[in-house]
């Protein structure tokens, strides 16, 4: 953005920075399993949400500490 010489600012548009919107970096697991649940539970005495594959070791664990899930859904293809 430019100024005039009395501050008032003027807006060229051919000068504004473009901003990338493509900022999604993937965990390298992330590719392998399509069905990924959301679940809820307590930490500490705090609420706590929580993303895991369906398929992965870990949402049994979360299964097994009190979490329970409040949906399921499928990964779509990003990029």
């Amino acid at each position: 953005m430019q100024f005039r010489k009395n501050g008032i600012p003027i807006d060229i548009p051919g000068q504004h920075k473009r901003v990338s919107t493509n900022h999604f970096k993937a965990h390298k697991d992330f590719y392998r399993y399509k069905d990924y649940a959301t679940l809820e539970g307590l930490e500490e005495g705090f609420r706590v949400i929580a993303t895991a594959p369906v398929a992965h070791p870990e949402f049994k664990n979360l299964l097994d500490r009190g979490y329970r899930v409040i949906e399921t859904w499928k990964r779509s293809d990003i990029a």
